[in-house]
């Protein structure tokens, strides 16, 4: 392809008038080395000297970027979503994230050294994202080591048996019992670490990193009661005649058969519990509310329920990914700090909020390239710990 017919496209691209048909040729071009150079150069270009007009209507840079994020998401790839205040930044990352699409993760990574000036500083090599692990107690005070790998039978438990069934999942086969009969086990999940549980009753729970949960062997027949530390989200089987209770940092969950999402960290402001299906009942000392699909209820002292929650956003960890929607880099922070189980160190004030999708697969040095590229925030990464500043 001439390099004329090359500008003519990415211009297009730009102003958003770039048809299918044509969005393919551009694509397919950008496979050879030469022309991705070439796109390189007009980008810097394009940046540095206003080489290609910049839409200034705030409406039209909007439908253009949720044409980039559609892309994004149809190629998979990682992107940047900077705050909505800093609009030079916007079209800086949506730049980058067409590059991004177009043109390779290699490639971005060049552009990406240019805009921000630098890469975050790793003292001691990179961290790498956590994965499937746990430890499991039994009701003798031993402890088991799970893992993503090994399968069969772990021990038996009251008359429950428990099995390991690979790829992070444990499960527990047995039938209901009397409360005489009832013993418990607790599943761990350290910093960096993630597991998913079948509980006897076939409700399924997956359990976020530095969490834990409680629970019976077997259930009574009557009642089906557990206890998170940390974050888990359930699949709660439905049973009528036997309410599914979590409990939680002083907070009582009580469903019958929905799906929902617990939020008790102790270094987070509240209990937060999401419901995503069916109805839960949220209780806190005197007070009680109950939750319809999109709400969220928030426990301090008493209860405060918000409405129309990204639950796409919430779950993400669930499904694989970081996904953060205009949060302050504090709270951003402290997920970065369980999943790869470092420490986060503050050097300067940051009240700005931040925006990222990423997959939480990818290595700690690239997550924080992404943050780095909204401006306003450098890290230097020096073993286990992570240093924050302006």
């Amino acid at each position: 392809m001439e390099q004329a017919r090359l500008k003519a496209l990415l211009q297009r691209h730009l102003d958003n008038s770039l048809p299918p048909e044509e969005l393919k040729e551009l694509i397919a071009a950008l496979q050879q080395d030469t022309h991705q150079n070439t796109f390189l150069q007009e980008l810097q270009q394009a940046l540095a000297g206003g080489a290609y007009a910049t839409p200034t209507d705030a409406e039209r840079k909007d439908v253009i970027f949720r044409n980039i994020l559609q892309e994004a998401e149809e190629q998979e790839v990682a992107l940047l979503l900077p705050p909505a205040k800093r609009r030079i930044s916007l079209w800086k990352a949506a730049v980058a994230a067409m590059m991004i699409i177009l043109a390779g993760v290699a490639a971005y990574f060049t552009l990406s050294h240019r805009l921000a000036g630098h890469r975050p500083a790793l003292a001691h090599g990179d961290v790498q994202p956590g994965g499937n692990k746990a430890r499991l107690l039994l009701a003798d005070g031993s402890y088991v080591t799970l893992d993503s790998t090994n399968k069969g039978a772990l021990a038996q438990q009251g008359n429950a048996t428990v099995l390991q069934t690979g790829g992070g999942q444990l499960a527990y086969n047995g039938s209901n019992t009397n409360d005489k009969d009832i013993v418990y086990n607790t599943v761990f999940t350290p910093r960096g670490g993630q597991f998913r549980i079948v509980l006897p009753d076939g409700t399924k729970v997956w359990l976020n990193a530095a969490s834990s949960l409680r629970f019976p062997t077997t259930f009574p027949a009557n009642e089906r009661r557990v206890e998170v530390n940390g974050e888990a989200y359930f699949e709660v089987v439905q049973r009528e005649s036997s309410p599914f209770k979590v409990m939680a940092r002083g907070t009582e969950v009580t469903v019958l058969g929905t799906n929902f999402n617990v939020n008790a960290y102790t270094d987070e402001a509240s209990v937060n519990t999401t419901l995503l299906e069916g109805r839960v009942r949220v209780a806190h000392q005197a007070h009680a509310v109950t939750l319809v699909p999109g709400q969220q209820a928030q426990v301090k002292e008493d209860i405060r329920i918000l409405e129309q929650i990204d639950t796409d956003a919430l779950l993400a960890w669930k499904n694989g990914r970081f996904s953060c929607n205009d949060i302050p880099l504090e709270a951003i922070m402290r997920q970065i700090s369980r999943w790869y189980d470092v420490q986060v160190v503050f050097k300067d004030n940051i009240t700005d909020t931040y925006s990222i999708e990423i997959s939480r697969d990818v290595p700690l040095s690239k997550l924080l390239q992404f943050l780095e590229l909204s401006g306003g925030v450098h890290f230097e990464v020096n073993e286990k710990t992570i240093i924050v500043k302006k």
